[in-house]
């Protein structure tokens, strides 16, 4: 059985607490071992990778580093921390020069950068035989009449093309996929400090289309989108000129419910600007 290890630390800017909460409670619930990375590195978002790639890098040589030596593989509980670290990892084992001065700065760890670990999703749980069978045999609320948008963003593409899909999950706990356009457009983070009013015109088309799809959520994977897509979502709404009365939610979160998860808490719903109503 693989050992995992978990980087936990969210960009402090963004919304991280529904990843965090639901992403604990899911690894509780489905028996998958695992404890937290001790460090003080915190995910600085994977969009400043291209800015500076050797020192991003750097910063999380020394994480990669240690589980890989340990034999562990890192579970990102959003999308820009797992793209943080597997972009590192990728840099400085395809770049010659780079592998040679991080094993300098590795050196004095008694550490190499001959075995970086390797890095998933939490979402790569999501559809494993054993949690499917497990939320079948435990299943407390069937999301049948519920309908969801699933939002890639430009980042997840390579994640979809390389992760088994989510479809036996939705099937287990009775949820409908709307047809969704936009699942691979750009959410419009990166233009937020630019040009926010294009930004949240980016945000709200995305939003618009689940919506207009019929989606009664839109299920995110990355905190820079939740963020956006909850933190903004009056600046969405002046920027479209529409309502928009859609919740944000993770898949971690639905496997919850859908077993019978209810505390706001523990789901992380507290911190949800727009509140999860689905079931009260």
């Amino acid at each position: 059985m693989a050992n995992y290890i978990i980087f936990d630390k969210v960009n402090k800017k963004l919304i991280a607490k529904p990843f965090k909460s639901s992403g604990e409670a899911f690894l509780k619930k489905f028996y998958i071992a695992n404890y937290v990375i001790k460090t003080d590195v915190t995910d600085i978002g994977a969009e400043n990778f291209m800015l500076n790639p050797k020192l991003f890098s750097k910063r999380f040589v020394k994480i990669l580093a240690k589980a890989g030596k340990n034999g562990e593989t890192i579970v990102a509980y959003e999308m820009s921390s797992y793209l943080s670290l597997l972009f590192s990892k990728r840099f400085i084992i395809n770049n010659a020069d780079i592998k040679k001065e991080m094993d300098l700065f590795l050196n004095p760890f008694e550490l190499t950068t001959d075995f970086l670990a390797d890095v998933i999703h939490i979402n790569t749980f999501i559809a494993a035989e054993e949690v499917t069978k497990h939320i079948r045999e435990n299943l407390k609320h069937s999301f049948a009449g519920f309908k969801a948008a699933l939002y890639y963003g430009t980042d997840m593409r390579e994640y979809k093309q390389t992760n088994r899909k989510f479809d036996i999950f939705f099937e287990a706990i009775n949820l409908e996929c709307a047809k969704f356009d936009r699942e691979f457009t750009p959410d419009g983070y990166e233009l937020l400090r630019y040009s926010p009013e294009n930004a949240f015109k980016m945000a709200g088309s995305i939003l618009l289309d689940a919506f207009d799809s019929g989606a009664d959520f839109l299920i995110v994977s990355d905190a820079r989108t939740f963020y956006l897509m909850e933190a903004k979502r009056k600046e969405i709404i002046q920027a479209t000129g529409r309502e928009i009365p859609i919740y944000i939610l993770t898949l971690p979160q639905l496997a919850l419910m859908a077993t019978g998860t209810t505390e706001k808490s523990v789901l992380g719903f507290d911190s949800h600007k727009i509140k999860p109503t689905l079931f009260e």
